[in-house]
């Protein structure tokens, strides 16, 4: 095998790294254009290749490898530019990686930040659903409470209802019958009143017409007492003496208007009350002041039926001696002031019920 000169490949052989060299130098200006991250991202800079010189290479004796060894230190130069090319373009795209990466660092940081706020306000609204279904089971206790009682008083109004409607039904009937019974009584008072007025009217107008008949006589007293009307006559002027029993001449006259009355309304009764003092007469026929006063009454009697007609039904005598005096007995005047003749007229009045 032939061997090759070693003066002309080394000289062509330097002259190969120089160019490579020049090629290289460009090659890195174009590097310097691609950032300054290429290391970090695995890259190894084309300077590095050339920190040490390339190896001589042994040639053949042949002389056709010399064609391919051409080929290749023609090409080697363009091999740190294609690095350079292919590291520029993965430090975009690992730019671009790191800036979505820290975008989404920053947006996973937002999102954690939200999802433990979330959290936090999930926390809140689970105590405040805790609370609330403690309150809303406390109100439904009470609500359970509050209906029990509400039952309990809605049956004892029902019963207190009931109760009352009773006792309503019980006072609105007392009342009725109360109201009855008030009428009733009302009704009995009025005629009870009526009666009243009538039998008042009727002594009222027996008086005015008793009045009349002895008006002028000043020893002649009329009154109304007792539901009967009064009329007092004179001892002196009824009988002929002080001790007498017969009526005298002006005691006939003074029985006249008396008379006519009786005659006129023979409904009228008549009582005779004969009053007396206590000096009896010295007649021994007298037994003691009542038969005194009884004998008086009695001629009365008999002169109104015997000389005025009279009916006898209507008179009745009484005597009433010395037990009724006006006056004491000690003087003359008090004496002749208890003598004296009372005539009770007593009209026939409406009966007036009597009150139950």
């Amino acid at each position: 095998m032939a061997r090759h000169r070693p003066g002309k490949c080394c000289t062509s052989g330097e002259q190969a790294v120089q160019n490579n060299k020049n090629r290289v130098g460009k090659s890195f200006m174009l590097l310097k254009r691609c950032g300054e991250n290429r290391k970090t991202a695995g890259w190894i800079w084309p300077t590095e290749i050339f920190q040490k010189p390339l190896p001589r290479p042994v040639y053949s004796e042949n002389l056709l490898i010399q064609p391919l060894m051409l080929k290749i230190r023609f090409f080697l130069p363009l091999l740190p530019l294609f690095f350079a090319l292919n590291a520029c373009v993965k430090a975009k795209i690992y730019n671009a990686e790191v800036a979505s990466r820290q975008s989404a660092e920053a947006r996973e940081r937002v999102l954690v930040k939200e999802l433990l706020d979330r959290k936090k306000e999930s926390a809140d609204l689970i105590k405040q659903v805790g609370e609330l279904n403690r309150t809303i089971g406390n109100q439904e206790a009470e609500i359970k409470d509050l209906n029990a009682e509400l039952s309990t008083r809605t049956q004892k109004m029902g019963e207190s209802s009931s109760k009352l409607a009773s006792e309503k039904a019980a006072l609105e009937k007392e009342l009725a019958n109360t109201n009855a019974e008030l009428e009733r009584r009302n009704g009995l008072l009025r005629r009870i009143q009526n009666a009243q007025q009538e039998g008042q009217k009727l002594l009222t107008d027996l008086k005015s017409d008793l009045e009349k008949g002895y008006s002028g006589q000043a020893d002649v007293v009329v009154s109304i007492e007792n539901e009967a009307v009064l009329l007092t006559l004179p001892d002196k002027t009824l009988f002929e003496q002080k001790a007498g029993q017969e009526v005298s001449a002006s005691g006939k006259t003074l029985l006249t208007p008396l008379a006519q009355i009786l005659t006129n309304r023979p409904e009228l009764d008549v009582e005779i009350n004969c009053h007396t003092d206590n000096s009896l007469p010295k007649d021994k026929t007298l037994a003691d002041t009542w038969d005194w006063s009884l004998r008086r009454a009695t001629n009365l009697v008999r002169l109104l039926v015997r000389d005025f007609n009279v009916n006898a039904n209507q008179l009745t005598p009484v005597g009433k001696g010395e037990f009724y005096p006006l006056t004491s007995n000690a003087t003359a005047e008090g004496r002749q002031k208890n003598r004296r003749t009372v005539l009770v007229l007593r009209p026939v009045l409406p009966a007036v019920p009597e009150a139950e």
